[in-house]
């Protein structure tokens, strides 16, 4: 299941895809967060893939990141 965020009215990028947890809810982490994974960051969208520490986001300076479900080619 997931949910599709619009990031805002004059954004000119396609939504979001966001996973949602077991609750129905998006799960956050926090700069400096000892974490491995996919992660977009909650303020712009900007996506990373984490093997040790998440960083402050690096086009906008935020630091609140949204887990992301991996995604496998095939």
């Amino acid at each position: 299941m997931g949910v599709q965020v619009e990031e805002s009215l004059t954004s000119s990028a396609p939504p979001v895809e966001v996973g949602l947890d077991d609750t129905g809810f998006v799960e956050f982490a926090t700069a400096g967060t000892e974490r491995a994974g996919e992660f977009r960051c909650s303020d712009c969208g900007y996506g990373a893939v984490v093997q040790r520490v998440l960083p402050i986001c690096p086009m906008c300076g935020g630091g609140v990141w949204e887990t992301r479900a991996p995604r496998f080619a095939g």
